[in-house]
């Protein structure tokens, strides 16, 4: 509200309904915030700022230093064709004097132009400027009506949609009301008292937009989230201090508890030691997920048995509400210590059967059958990377395992603690520890800050849980776009790059989907090659993004990735190496080479390069000869600098041995001779050459040089 220009002033706009789900809340204040941007921009309504904020039952936006009538502009206006505006005697017709009679001008307004089409008749003027206020009158029910939710609901006769009952909309420009009607809902200038001050929510008039920040101040509203954040991060380690606790808390409750409350307040309660036998993720999913409250834990991460609520705003007697609390927790606690007895009378291999009647998805077999996948195609990972035989077999095992606690009473009632329910019953079975931690690291990593899979034993598993499931889904057509992945192919893709670009596995992405799609056998029948080239496509373009995080450049990337990802350990060392040459002769100079040949190889229609063979017989000119020479003599050279890992040498190699020769050969040769036979040769001839460097190593005429 600083640095206001005279004249503005500010548009306030608040949406109040009844308590949104807090996962709806940042995804509609960001599409606001773009709504309200591209709306205003279109009307030609200059502002300084939009601010957004949000509680439960308030979307708020705030556009500072709005300008209070649209900017001019002028406009231009076609109409007819000159032909058609004008008889043979220079008269106007009917058709240009309607179009002038339309747009209130007239004859001496009309300008001519000629255009792609022919001549044709013009007039421009300037376009009408509005008042802000009614210029929003317009927008913004269009701008309230475009947000979407997951789930939507229809709640009063007027017929429109949102994801709870909206109870008002306050509208200002300054202390002036902007009128509108979203349904049967009437703007108004009052907004709503918050739950804890009024059951009804009973509404308060306000006089402008600063009295609107005033009010909900004196009424106790933590308008801002950030500042309810930080709020709420204050209470709970002033609890944590008071409990001789650590100051890490859960951020995911942490987001929600944030728009759970509109005046937050807390409190510390106990709940019975007992409880402390169930591990301390079950601890906090349990609170997280029936009640909304903060385990607390000592330094080292062990549960203490403590927990922080937050209410939403004063309370008269927070020491019941304080013992309700207690109660409630220590009964579902007594769940959990139920369930953890009842699950460990079986330990998981017994349950392996089970998964029989679990489905992993229709057309897709069960979680049996996918556990059978998985075992063998992790063991067939573990085979490439020549790993010890007691790898393979804790791999084997953790194959076996990694599933089975989806039939366990604990997941059923979390289903977000698989892995680690099936982690913590496999330590307390006496599984080997490395078996452990794979049974959950092999769901690593799940987002873009996860830790990878720890070790081989965890990343081989990981590997093969997400190729098994990416293959499976896109030979059912599951394939994720822009906006819809409901399977998780994307994070897959991603899980399953990382790891083998950070571990720099000597294995390809080629060689795993041939043996993913075998185990599926006749599961899924689909046109194999066309949808591993689809998978393959879809994992470059993760690749790339990935690549790119590591600062290698665009371009290089796109050479290196263009041949084929191939091995996971060279494709490090392929970018390292060529980023560290990329301003060298001979680097340009092989780019040039590679740029050249492959454009007259593109250019050849009927030239079918995986059937071509150079036939020295043929050879017509003394060029030929020189050149299949040169590539006789250091084909090897270069074929071995590959194999070794040293792609700088082998850049070099061949920049200095097919520089001069290519370009003298294309000056002097005529590749597309009429003769076929000769044609075809030529062709062959720079096939071989293209294909000695660009087939193992990068495709360079990707390269932007300058």
């Amino acid at each position: 509200m600083k640095n206001k220009k005279p004249g503005t002033n500010d548009l306030l706009v608040e949406i109040c309904s009844e308590e949104l789900p807090a996962g709806y809340i940042t995804p509609a204040l960001n599409q606001l915030h773009s709504a309200f941007a591209a709306a205003l921009n279109g009307d030609r309504l200059k502002l300084n700022a939009i601010r957004s904020f949000a509680t439960p039952v308030r979307l708020v936006i705030l556009i500072e230093g709005l300008s209070p009538r649209q900017e001019s502009q002028r406009e231009k206006i076609s109409g007819p064709s000159k032909g058609a505006a004008f008889d043979k005697d220079g008269r106007p017709t009917q058709a240009c004097l309607g179009f002038l009679k339309s747009k209130g001008a007239q004859i001496k307004d009309i300008q001519i132009e000629n255009t792609q089409k022919g001549e044709y008749i013009f007039i421009e003027r300037e376009k009408e400027s509005l008042p802000a206020k009614k210029v929003l009158s317009d927008s913004l029910p269009k701008i309230i009506a475009s947000l979407r939710f997951p789930k939507a609901m229809r709640w009063e006769t007027g017929g429109v949609k949102f994801a709870r009952p909206v109870r008002s909309i306050l509208a200002m420009y300054g202390n002036e009301l902007v009128a509108f009607k979203f349904g049967s809902l009437a703007s108004s200038d009052s907004t709503r008292l918050p739950r804890y001050e009024s059951a009804t929510m009973e509404p308060v008039k306000i006089k402008s937009t600063g009295d609107y920040f005033l009010k909900l101040k004196k009424y106790g509203v933590v308008l801002d989230q950030e500042e309810r954040r930080k709020k709420i991060l204050a209470i709970l380690e002033s609890s944590a201090i008071s409990e001789g606790a650590s100051k890490e808390f859960n951020q995911a409750l942490l987001e929600t508890v944030t728009f759970i409350s509109e005046s937050p307040v807390g409190f510390t309660g106990k709940f019975a030691k007992e409880y402390l036998d169930l591990p301390v993720e079950i601890l906090e999913s349990s609170m997280a997920k029936n009640q909304k409250i903060f385990l607390l834990k000592d330094v080292k991460g062990k549960a203490l048995p403590a927990f922080v609520a937050i209410l939403n705003g004063k309370h008269k007697d927070t020491a019941l509400i304080g013992r309700t609390f207690e109660a409630i927790l220590n009964a579902k606690l007594k769940d959990s210590m139920f369930f953890l007895g009842e699950d460990l009378k079986t330990k998981l291999e017994e349950r392996i059967d089970s998964l029989k009647g679990v489905v992993f998805q229709a057309k897709l077999g069960t979680m049996y059958d996918r556990t059978m996948r998985l075992q063998k195609l992790a063991r067939y990972i573990a085979d490439l990377l020549n790993l010890t035989e007691d790898e393979k077999k804790k791999i084997e095992l953790a194959a076996l395992l990694c599933k089975t606690d989806l039939v366990t009473q604990m997941v059923k009632e979390f289903p977000d603690l698989q892995g680690i329910v099936g982690r913590e019953y496999a330590l307390r079975t006496g599984e080997d520890r490395e078996v452990c931690r794979a049974i959950y690291d092999h769901y690593l990593p799940k987002g873009p800050n996860d830790p990878l899979p720890a070790g081989n034993i965890s990343s081989v598993l990981a590997i093969a849980d997400k190729l098994d499931a990416i293959v499976g889904f896109y030979a059912i057509g599951f394939i994720p776009t822009g906006s819809e992945d409901p399977y998780g192919t994307r994070r897959a893709s991603l899980g399953l790059l990382k790891i083998l670009s950070e571990r720099k596995y000597p294995v390809s992405l080629d060689d795993l989907l041939d043996k993913a799609f075998e185990l599926y056998g006749g599961t899924v029948p689909c046109d194999r090659t066309a949808v591993k080239s689809q998978i393959t496509s879809f994992q470059k373009e993760r690749l790339k993004n990935i690549l790119l995080d590591k600062k290698f450049k665009d371009d290089i990337i796109d050479s290196v990735l263009s041949p084929g990802i191939g091995r996971f350990d060279r494709l490090n060392k392929k970018l390292e190496d060529l980023s560290s040459i990329a301003q060298a002769k001979y680097f340009l100079e092989a780019a040039k080479v590679v740029e050249r040949v492959s454009n007259i190889l593109k250019g050849a229609k009927d030239f079918k390069a995986e059937t071509a063979k150079v036939r020295p017989e043929l050879f017509k000119e003394q060029l030929e000869r020189d050149l299949w020479e040169i590539y006789e003599k250091n084909r090897g050279k270069i074929g071995e600098r590959i194999e070794a890992g040293d792609y700088a040498g082998a850049t070099k190699l061949y920049g200095e041995a097919f520089g001069g020769p290519i370009h003298l050969f294309f000056e002097k040769v005529v590749v597309n001779a009429d003769d076929q036979a000769l044609r075809m040769n030529r062709l062959s001839l720079l096939k071989a050459i293209h294909a000695v460097y660009v087939d193992k190593t990068a495709d360079l005429s990707k390269i932007k040089t300058e």
